[in-house]
């Protein structure tokens, strides 16, 4: 039976920041569990196809894991710090999550968290260069790409510095800048890349028929290859942040998981030959050609003798003669 006197006397909004400080880095754990699993199953297709050009994947999916993995660890041993090792400080955990924001361990976990955003829109904005084939296009999110690193920087020193966390004012000023760029730019990106693939179930639904619209470009390809929960995560975040919200910490941990497994659920649709590639098709390839209806299975784009008409693709020279290439590669 539970004596009263063991409940806490700490002000209701003092026992909350504990209590979201605790559970967020539980739910950063079953996230992070989710991206254990994805990883292996990144690894183990990319090591399957055995191309040449797969170990650069691979290194960019094991440096994500990584990264991953030590956030998610720095997270449980600082919290370890506060509950359990540092139980004596002055003040209690309360005061220690307070004012050890800048131990090492909590920098090096606020430096990973700027890394990954970096490498995961970096594959964004590829993926944008992929399924666009206009290089005039990722201009201005390159440059976006970069002022966010620049941010990223400038925050992590600004929150190493004593007394300076996340919440602090004068950490605010760098982070609420670099927070609302990094989504801005996901954003950006995913509109780019919803729209083009829209656009193109739009020109292969037309010409081949509904199926192979929604085989290539249908909405779990769209949620996937735009990295869709990393923007509403993303959203969710700096609204609360920016409200100054307690509840923000709860989606802290997990942010830096899900920038993490959007980018290897992209990298695995394309090992598996499921997301789009330069060698898919694009609508410089489409074209409706006529023939005649009582040799269907012509191929010839010559004449247009009797009055059936039937959809077929071309392709430019040394493309691809599918829609979907198991060779195909990122490029």
């Amino acid at each position: 039976m539970s004596d009263p006197s063991w409940t806490t006397q700490e002000p209701p909004e003092l026992l909350w920041f504990e209590q979201v400080n605790y559970v967020s880095v539980a739910i950063g754990s079953i996230a992070y569990g989710i991206h254990i699993v994805i990883f292996f199953m990144c690894a183990y297709y990319l090591i399957k196809e055995n191309k040449q050009g797969n170990w650069r994947w691979l290194a960019f999916v094991f440096t994500l894991f990584g990264l991953g993995t030590l956030n998610i660890c720095f997270n449980l041993h600082f919290n370890q710090m506060a509950w359990v090792d540092k139980r004596n400080y002055p003040g209690g955990p309360l005061a220690f999550l307070l004012e050890q924001q800048n131990v090492p361990i909590n920098i090096a976990g606020n430096a990973i968290s700027a890394i990954i955003p970096f490498l995961a829109d970096g594959l964004l904005i590829y993926r944008v260069h992929v399924v666009w084939n206009r290089w005039w296009l990722i201009v201005v999110p390159i440059l976006a790409w970069l002022a966010a690193l620049a941010l990223g920087i400038l925050t992590t020193v600004q929150a190493a510095e004593p007394n300076s966390p996340l919440w602090a004012n004068s950490t605010v000023n760098f982070a609420l800048p670099y927070f609302s760029l990094s989504m801005a730019l996901n954003i950006l990106l995913t509109i780019l890349l919803v729209s083009r693939l829209l656009y193109m179930r739009h020109k292969i639904t037309s010409t081949l028929g509904a199926q192979y619209g929604k085989t290539y470009t249908g909405i779990a390809t769209m949620v996937l290859e735009s990295a869709l929960p990393l923007g509403l995560v993303s959203l969710v975040f700096i609204v609360l942040y920016a409200i100054h919200n307690t509840a923000e910490l709860l989606l802290l941990v997990l942010l830096v998981q899900v920038q993490c497994i959007s980018p290897m659920l992209i990298i695995l649709r394309v090992t598996r030959g499921r997301a789009w590639s330069a060698n898919s098709v694009d609508d410089a390839q489409i074209s409706k050609m006529r023939f005649n209806s009582a040799n269907p299975g012509s191929t010839t784009a010559g004449a247009s003798r009797g009055t059936g008409e039937m959809s077929m693709i071309t392709f430019k020279a040394g493309s691809t003669s599918q829609l979907r290439s198991k060779d195909s590669d990122f490029v």
